[in-house]
């Protein structure tokens, strides 16, 4: 596997608004010394509409003047319809995915991330009152019943098979990260696969998002997704507890961190032992909060990039599984 440094890091997202243009995100990912920097397709950073043939240009004569691969791009995406008859959400989600397959083909990149149902948190899957399905209206027969969920899960899945099918036409793969809100766990991912029926849409498959991260769950689940799997993304989530051992939050360490609960030498042996040959793409995609209350800062962000492709590198090297061919700096 070779290493990936997802731009969605210097957004301005968590950073109190502070970002870089893209062009500059790449070369962090070349000064830092990953093989290849994945886009983030939205505003300020890769959002296809405000990337011209020029600039499509100038983005890869700066990756291969930089001897750095352009990976994949990676979208926010939601494809349940609206709750309003007027409303047509769906259609122009599926606009913008294929304009952002238009952008991967055009920079010679293989893969767009897309999630299934994204509201920009992760829900109580119990809540409101939807007898453990997620529910997405208020109290009602149709809830207690889940037919909510399912007409959610119907629309989804029209929406990937016709974003699939663009996929296709044009050489791309979709990898389907899961996510909440409709493909809540690994099982949901692979029906939703299954009933699309495209070939062209696969497996982004996260190690922090796993429903576990006991050994023999973690190589079971990575070995299901053997031929589905094509990418990766690599952050580690440890949880929050407040007095009396309740969960009460989650936040994002770096991989190798004191707290990082994950078992990336696990996983990463298991996807050497499927023949992943994809990216690890580090990722920075949440609140930053530091020593003293404060917002981490771009700053912030470089360290870990830099402290996760240490860690991540070295584990591949020992593994024997890292097929790029630049050399870990120590002393980063």
């Amino acid at each position: 596997m070779k290493f990936s440094m997802d731009t969605i890091g210097y957004g301005g997202y968590f950073t109190d608004g502070k970002c870089l243009p893209v062009e500059d995100a790449i070369r962090k990912a070349a000064e830092f010394g990953y093989d290849a920097a994945c886009l983030y397709g939205h505003r300020p950073l890769a959002f296809p509409m405000d990337l011209d043939q020029d600039r499509r240009k100038r983005l890869k004569d700066l990756a291969a003047e930089l001897d750095l691969e352009l990976g994949a791009v990676v979208c926010c995406t939601n494809f349940m319809k609206g709750n309003h008859v007027l409303l047509y959400p769906q259609e122009k989600e599926i606009l913008y995915v294929s304009e952002a397959i238009k952008l991967a083909a055009d920079l010679d990149m293989e893969v767009v991330r897309v999630l299934a149902a994204f509201f920009g948190y992760f829900r109580n899957p119990h809540g409101p009152d939807g007898y453990g399905l997620t529910a997405f209206e208020s109290r009602s027969g149709r809830v207690s019943q889940g037919k909510d969920y399912l007409e959610g899960w119907h629309q989804v899945r029209e929406g990937l098979r016709e974003v699939a099918l663009i996929a296709q036409d044009h050489g791309v793969t979709l990898a389907l990260q899961t996510h909440p809100e409709i493909t809540d766990n690994n099982e949901d991912t692979l029906e939703m696969i299954e009933e699309v029926g495209v070939a062209s849409l696969k497996v982004g498959l996260d190690l922090p998002l796993l429903e576990s991260q006991d050994p023999d769950f973690i190589r079971t689940t990575v070995h299901r997704m053997k031929d589905l799997m094509v990418y990766s993304h690599s952050i580690s989530i440890a949880p929050k507890f407040t007095v009396g051992g309740a969960p009460c939050g989650w936040y994002e360490v770096e991989p190798g961190a004191d707290d990082d609960p994950c078992d990336w030498e696990t996983f990463m042996a298991a996807c050497q032992e499927i023949g992943y040959d994809g990216y690890l793409s580090a990722e920075q995609c949440s609140p930053i909060i530091v020593k003293g209350h404060k917002i981490g800062d771009l700053a912030t962000v470089d360290e870990r990039y830099v402290a996760s492709l240490k860690y991540l590198k070295g584990l591949a090297i020992k593994l024997g599984c890292y097929t790029g061919h630049k050399e870990l700096d120590a002393e980063a």
